[in-house]
């Protein structure tokens, strides 16, 4: 017999490297070992006692590898690519593909000059080549994607930047015969080279120290969601938390604050599309009881909902204080800005979670995104 959350959905399939990294509130959707690892680690995030890394925005995802026999080889991140170890190899692949072509062609001529000597293969991304970057006012920057990322010309950051024929962040290990991602947090054994600039992505144990008033007013939020966890109930969130997520992606994007009301019209518009996509009569029908049950159930469970968004509200409000308070600190070296505004960073990782500023940087880019697919649709 079907489970309800079979018919709202989708099985997830493991990747190699990094899977998608989660917000920490909206781990709260999956049940009580999921929401108190969300807790804890923004509690540890908030004592400055976590070990975090910075998300760079950067504008390539890569895998490189170094074989027993020393040689090196890059590949584009995405499904169905391989390693190439030439520049024929890597026309062979993308040659039709340009934007990839030319950053892959870049990395294999220098990243083998700081990876460490010993075989390993190893995540990263792209960030710029010099022929991308810009001068003004005294400083070097370059803008990968979302974020422009910018330095004094004669700092120390800047000095590299400018020299370097390629700029990168490697930030995972990838491990056994699955790939199991592995967060990198210390250079040690990578090299330097000045062809290649290494972008920052560990944070120091100086620079994740919160500052008190901000660990003081993430604590109460932190707090606030500790005591409502106490004993409630996740059931009701069953097959919920795909759409739920979904649900808070666009009320970041509008500005409207969640609520069961809105969730509840999000399911149904969302469930009703599968009514409106099939063609015959059973179905039609089929998906019209799967989407009737769903708001039912929300309907039937409204204080459990409305308790779990309140959760999901404090969890992210902590989580948004704490990465602004982060990013006091800069970009490793670099100040960050969007549209040639100041502005936070792409977040931190930590425990495997990211710690996002989801009123700045996610609306930004989720901003930017709904641009270039507008953009897009116009050629």
């Amino acid at each position: 017999m079907l489970k309800f959350k079979s018919f709202i959905s989708e099985e997830k399939k493991p990747a190699a490297g990094i899977a998608h990294i989660e917000h920490p509130s909206d781990r709260s959707f999956d049940g009580p070992d999921a929401a108190n690892h969300a807790l804890t680690t923004l509690r540890g995030v908030s004592a400055g006692k976590t070990p975090i890394t910075r998300k760079i925005d950067d504008k390539m995802s890569f895998h490189a590898i170094r074989n027993p026999d020393g040689s090196v080889g890059v590949k584009y991140k995405g499904s169905g690519s391989h390693y190439n170890f030439s520049e024929k190899d890597i026309d062979t692949q993308h040659g039709h593909k340009p934007y990839l072509a030319g950053p892959l062609k870049a990395l294999l001529n220098h990243i083998g000059k700081v990876l460490p000597k010993q075989p390993g293969e190893y995540q990263g991304g792209y960030m710029s080549e010099p022929h991308t970057r810009a001068m003004k006012s005294g400083q070097v920057s370059h803008t990968p994607n979302t974020i422009e990322y910018r330095t004094p010309s004669t700092s120390s950051e800047g000095k590299k930047l400018r020299q370097s024929k390629v700029s990168a962040v490697i930030h995972t290990r990838l491990v056994g015969p699955h790939k199991q991602a592995q967060p990198i947090t210390s250079m040690d054994g990578f090299e330097e080279h000045p062809d290649f600039h290494q972008v920052s992505h560990v944070v120091s144990d100086e620079h994740r120290a919160i500052h008190p008033e901000h660990k003081t007013e993430a604590d109460k939020h932190l707090d606030a969601a500790d005591y409502l966890m106490q004993d409630h109930s996740y059931h009701h969130l069953d097959g919920h938390d795909t759409h739920l997520r979904t649900y808070i992606n666009r009320t970041v994007s509008s500005g409207e604050s969640p609520s069961v009301k809105g969730y509840k019209k999000h399911l149904y518009d969302a469930l009703h599309k599968k009514v409106e996509s099939v063609k015959t009569d059973a179905a039609k029908q089929r998906h019209a009881a799967t989407r009737d049950a769903s708001v039912k159930h929300v309907d039937a469970n409204k204080a459990a909902f409305e308790r779990s968004l309140k959760i999901h509200n404090h969890l992210q409000q902590a989580t948004n204080i704490l990465a602004r308070s982060l990013d006091k600190h800069g970009a490793g070296g670099f100040s960050t800005h969007i549209n040639d505004e100041e502005a936070g960073g792409e977040g931190y990782v930590a425990n495997g979670i990211k710690i996002v500023d989801r009123e700045g940087f996610s609306k930004a880019n989720r901003a930017r995104s709904e641009i270039l697919r507008a953009n897009r649709g116009k050629k």
